[in-house]
This record gives C-alpha cells, sequence and structure tokens, in this order.
C-alpha cells in the first residue's frame, strides 16, 4: 500500500536585504528605486557593494517603493486573531465567543 508523502514547503521569510537586492538589479524595478531615493548608477553600486546605505530620510521612501509596509507584532496578532474566529462570524459578532465553541 501506498504510504501518504510527507509534504514540506520552505517559506523564506521575508528579507529586507533581498528585496533591496532584487529591485535594485531588476532594469523593470530599478529606475523607481533610483528615481526615490534620488540615486544615480554609481550609487546603486555603492549600496549592493555595502559601500553606502539609505539615509534615514529616505528610509520611508524606500520601503514605500519596495511595495512593503512596517507594521507592529501586536497589529499583526490582531490580525491573526480576527482571521481565527472570522470576520462575518455570528458567534463571535454577537458576542458569544469564537464559532464551534458551545
Amino acid at each position: 500500500m501506498n504510504a501518504p508523502a510527507s509534504v514540506q514547503f520552505h517559506v523564506p521569510k521575508p528579507s529586507m536585504e533581498q528585496a533591496f537586492r532584487n529591485a535594485l538589479t531588476n532594469p523593470k524595478t530599478c529606475g523607481l528605486m533610483r528615481d526615490r531615493l534620488g540615486w544615480d548608477a554609481s550609487q546603486v553600486s555603492k549600496f549592493l557593494s555595502g559601500q553606502m546605505g539609505v539615509t534615514i530620510e529616505k528610509v520611508d521612501a524606500a520601503i514605500e517603493a519596495l511595495g512593503m509596509v512596517v507594521t507592529t507584532p501586536a497589529y499583526m496578532d490582531f490580525l491573526a486573531y480576527g482571521a481565527k474566529i472570522g470576520a462575518s462570524c455570528h458567534c463571535a459578532r454577537a458576542g458569544m465567543g469564537e464559532c464551534g465553541t458551545r
């Protein structure tokens, strides 16, 4: 008899370093990143080689250009809890706790 195969997925943790590298080495996104950061090609090269960083006043623009957002663990916990009980769960909306617990 065939036993079911165990399937495992490895989802890598998002990496700001990898996001910057991908955006700055992709011709489709490099121009946008350079414009948002006010950089020229030599600055991109310096950044990718570790010889230059993102200045504090450009951090928000960089994160936005990457299509990322900054959030807190507490907010993510809130979203996870909401997903657990269900946004349209009749029991939770009526103040009776999680569905299926009564």
